[in-house]
């Protein structure tokens, strides 16, 4: 007499593997999408940082922001846009200081957003906060009196910036 498996023995461990499957292939997917989001943030932390001290070593910035950071971004000049996912996710929009006011960036998200990793990313706090950013600055006026002033962005000089 042969040994072997059973048919009924070899269905019930291909369901048994099919169930396994259906459980972790949604937790696998949704583990890449965390790490998207934890590598998005901390881009644009990066990002941020990363301008703030190419403009403190060179004194000015450059024409385009990719020159100013490795971060990968899309787009070219003073706004520029962070793919999450392949997917343009969230927008850095770079205004140069004037006479008035310092350098700053205001982070915007990208419209139109379909993949579940940049909709994270664009709802996590981090982001959030740097959407809705504001700073205080001072300005003199020709007769000496110093005012205080609030712009919506992140400060990217420090120069008149009230900390």
């Amino acid at each position: 007499m042969k040994k072997g498996f059973t048919m009924i023995e070899l269905i019930f461990v291909i369901v048994i593997l099919g169930i396994l499957a259906a459980v972790a292939i949604p937790r696998l997917a949704a583990t890449r999408d965390d790490a998207e989001v934890s590598k998005a943030v901390t881009n644009a932390t990066t990002l941020l940082s990363d301008v703030g001290a190419y403009y403190t070593s060179q004194g000015k910035f450059a024409s385009n922001i990719s020159t100013m950071t490795n971060v990968q971004t899309f787009g070219s000049g003073h706004t520029v846009t962070m793919n999450v996912a392949g997917e343009g996710c969230v927008q850095f929009a770079l205004t140069e200081a004037n006479s008035n006011v310092p350098a700053y960036f205001t982070v915007t998200d990208v419209t139109g957003a379909t993949k579940n990793a940049c909709k994270q990313v664009q709802a996590s706090r981090a982001i959030k906060d740097l959407k809705s950013a504001e700073f205080k600055y001072t300005i003199q006026n020709s007769s000496g009196v110093t005012t205080e002033q609030t712009q919506a962005g992140v400060a990217v000089s420090g120069i008149n910036v009230v900390f």
